[in-house]
């Protein structure tokens, strides 16, 4: 039984239509995108990228490719690469089938029903079955569910997974610059705290200030660095423990 990828188990990229869309990059919040973009922050794929695709990485390179030589929106669309990756195989059809036409496929349950029974004592039992092998519940989507090639690990914020790569891309494009700058530079805190008034403030209240931002930049990139190490393992976002965490 053929399958076809299209559906896609969160909001795939939007490119934009018009040239002001497009400026704006909204494909940007996309969680593939973030994906491919931690990935490219992973050292060990850069230089699996550059061998040509030997190295520690050489299996999830076999899959994503050089991922450097394109933009995201090229490689996404070549190929239908993102949807060959990242989309969700559709389910076979509900419907009455043959014995020949059942489905091997895992997830897929073949029942026997005895049409002389009632109704309604189907209905019953039927609904039993399905209670014991059904690992889902109604709005939540698990990996065991997911049919992609690359599913997401699990439900993820792509506020927090942008904030994480704006502290990591700074920190990478000046390890000396002081943390507290670094959370201040991304808008990592909240408004209050990394907003810092020299002229009118407190200098006990300016230390504070920075101590939190310091602290917040530390965490984010701990866990900037966990999220590429994930990469390495197809996994997306890691974040804990091998656990997504908001």
């Amino acid at each position: 039984m053929a399958f076809i990828k299209k559906h896609f188990s969160l909001p795939q990229p939007n490119f934009g239509r018009s040239k002001l869309q497009k400026s704006l990059e909204p494909y940007k919040n996309s969680v593939y995108y973030l994906w491919w973009r931690f990935l490219q922050l992973n050292e060990d794929y850069q230089k699996c990228c550059k061998n040509g695709g030997s190295g520690k990485m050489k299996q999830i390179y076999a899959d994503f490719g050089n991922i450097f030589a394109s933009d995201f929106k090229t490689w996404w669309q070549t190929g239908d690469l993102g949807a060959e990756l990242f989309a969700e195989q559709l389910p076979p059809e509900f419907k009455v089938i043959s014995a020949s036409e059942a489905s091997d496929r895992e997830g897929v349950l073949i029942v026997q029903v005895p049409l002389t029974l009632p109704k309604r004592y189907l209905a019953s039992n039927f609904q039993k079955i399905l209670n014991a092998h059904h690992s889902g519940r109604r709005g939540v989507r698990t990996n065991k569910l997911s049919s992609a090639k690359y599913p997401i690990t699990g439900h993820v914020d792509t506020a927090a997974l942008q904030k994480c790569l704006r502290v990591y891309e700074l920190r990478l494009a000046d390890p000396k610059k002081q943390l507290w700058k670094v959370a201040q530079e991304a808008k990592a805190a909240s408004p209050k705290n990394y907003i810092i008034d020299e002229k009118t403030e407190h200098k006990s209240v300016q230390v504070a200030k920075k101590l939190i931002l310091a602290n917040t930049a530390k965490r984010l990139l701990n866990r900037a660095q966990r999220i590429v190490k994930g990469t390495s393992m197809g996994m997306f976002p890691l974040v804990q423990n091998g656990t997504v965490k908001k």
